[in-house]
């Protein structure tokens, strides 16, 4: 081959590397918009003999639409038969519309208790007392800094939720989140229940290890965005940034379990890759 045509094959070669980078990572991309369940089996001896409790997380909706009229979400949580529905934070959304989380609330309004915390996302709508309104029309239960004691087969739990941070930036300039928990929640010592902690965002575990919850569910992070199995569990989380120490998952601190949904939001201008949306299914069970 001549010497004048090779540095047109070179050029030939990095267009189709990169056409082929191209197409990769668009079906990568479009390979994690299906919905994944995650499942974690959780035992203590706080539990009645033999019992068990079913709890199914959803974070980070973002009014993401699986299926004709959220149908494919539905049809998931119906078929896990939970417990327990808790909502993490941002299932609406501050730019995308109301609808999808509309579509959801009303198809498992009658499946289980719903519990939900706000997200940040919540806060920069700028709207959310409606948000709270509108949520408590589907029979959602509000967690304000507060807990409540639930009864579930036969079994006495504590269930506490937390407010995100950014309502000191939105709602209530004096907030104090460390404040209200300690006055809150450090009662929470005295009492001999199994204790769960919804909290939006889980880089502030430090504070949460702090009182006498076993459980504590998250979302926020969105999985890291972009994941290499078995060598990075997440690229960029927000308030973490760059490899997040808490991206998603289940981590064993002490005595204090975090599990962390990566999510159900599906954006295209924040893909996703090998981080699908998921659906996290939590079976606490007792180990007497």
């Amino acid at each position: 081959m001549c010497k004048k045509c090779r540095p047109y094959d070179k050029s030939m070669k990095k267009r189709i590397l990169f056409v082929t980078a191209l197409i990769l990572t668009f079906f990568l991309v479009l390979s994690c918009t299906t919905i994944k369940v995650r499942d974690y089996e959780l035992d203590t001896s706080l539990l009645a003999e033999k019992s068990q409790i079913k709890i199914v997380l959803i974070s980070d909706l973002h009014s993401t639409i699986f299926g004709k009229d959220q149908t494919t979400l539905i049809e998931l949580i119906k078929k896990e038969k939970p417990d327990l529905i808790v909502l993490s934070g941002d299932i609406v959304d501050d730019v995308v519309p109301d609808l999808g989380a509309g579509l959801l609330l009303s198809g498992i309004k009658d499946i289980a208790p719903i519990y939900y915390v706000t997200g940040n996302h919540e806060y920069w709508s700028g709207n959310v007392q409606n948000i709270r309104k509108w949520l408590q029309s589907y029979q959602v239960n509000i967690l304000s800094d507060t807990y409540v004691p639930l009864n579930i087969n036969n079994n006495e739990i504590i269930l506490a939720g937390i407010e995100d941070p950014d309502k000191k930036l939105f709602e209530t300039p004096d907030y104090n989140q460390k404040i209200i928990m300690e006055s809150t929640f450090r009662e929470l010592d005295e009492k001999i229940s199994y204790k769960i902690l919804i909290a939006h965002r889980p880089e502030n575990i430090e504070t949460y290890k702090k009182y006498s919850f076993n459980l504590v569910l998250s979302g926020h992070t969105h999985g890291g965005q972009v994941r290499i199995p078995y060598i990075m569990n997440g690229l960029y989380a927000r308030n973490q940034g760059l490899f997040p120490k808490y991206a998603g998952g289940l981590y064993q601190l002490n005595n204090t379990t975090l599990i962390i949904s990566r999510g159900l939001s599906v954006n295209f201008w924040r893909p996703r890759i090998f981080d699908n949306p998921e659906l996290v299914v939590i079976t606490i069970e007792s180990n007497n």
